[in-house]
């Protein structure tokens, strides 16, 4: 049986590193709230989108037991000079975008495009906006929680190759 190498894992890094990354969010649907219905497999797409932003920042990072980025789950990793198996990606959304909306989705999505003539340097954009959406890499759905315009929102996610 053939497996998957650590270099093979490498070069899916370098290339998902090297197109453009979105996470959406969306509003799912309220009967979730209280126990969001655990994510599918086969979804292509949010059930509601809301809007996208585009990355912020992408960096190879490696584990690491005393690194500065630290996952819910606890694990720890650094920065890497080189390239690795794992990006860390992370987007900085601006105090307006999705101000007011209930967010029970998340999702990254990998190579999507917007519509052509919008503002030079725009980085979040309404589904509206959107062209393709590109390939969906990833589906969290989460407990409910409200866009306050008043908050700089983070989300940052650590992506196994």
């Amino acid at each position: 049986m053939a497996v998957l190498q650590d270099r093979g894992r490498t070069a899916l890094a370098r290339a998902i590193a090297a197109q453009s990354i979105f996470l959406a969010w969306g509003r799912g649907v309220a009967a979730w709230d209280g126990a969001p219905e655990p994510e599918p497999t086969t979804a292509a797409g949010l059930v509601d989108e809301i809007g996208r932003r585009m990355v912020t920042s992408v960096q190879f990072v490696q584990p690491d037991a005393d690194g500065p980025i630290e996952l819910p789950d606890g694990s720890r990793y650094a920065n890497s000079a080189q390239p690795t198996k794992w990006l860390h990606v992370q987007w900085t959304f601006d105090f307006a975008d999705a101000a007011g909306e209930h967010i029970r989705e998340l999702a990254i999505f990998v190579g999507g495009t917007v519509v052509a003539g919008l503002p030079p340097g725009q980085r979040y954009f309404t589904r509206a906006q959107v062209d393709n959406p590109g390939d969906l890499y990833s589906l969290e759905r989460v407990p409910v929680f409200t866009r306050n315009p008043g908050v700089r929102q983070v989300q940052e996610y650590v992506l196994p190759f």
